[in-house]
């Protein structure tokens, strides 16, 4: 599947969601108290745990490393 056949939503749709999550985590840790403080924990947690797996799943020997050096 090359990028071409990527809508949207299948590119972008990750990163908005966990900006939105991220956005409300922040606001509702800022303005209430009690459970938000653990609701905004939480939201901000789910941001970090996205960022690491996919940081993670990169592995240096993946086809798109090996793709770079080839293009001409």
């Amino acid at each position: 599947m090359s990028r071409r056949d990527l809508g949207y939503r299948a590119i972008f749709g990750v990163p908005i969601l966990v900006g939105v999550l991220s956005l409300i985590g922040l606001v509702g840790a800022l303005l209430e108290d009690g459970a938000w403080d653990w609701i905004g924990v939480a939201l901000l947690g789910v941001s970090v745990a996205v960022i690491s797996w996919a940081l993670l799943r990169r592995r240096p020997g993946s086809e798109r490393f090996r793709d770079r050096g080839e293009r001409g």
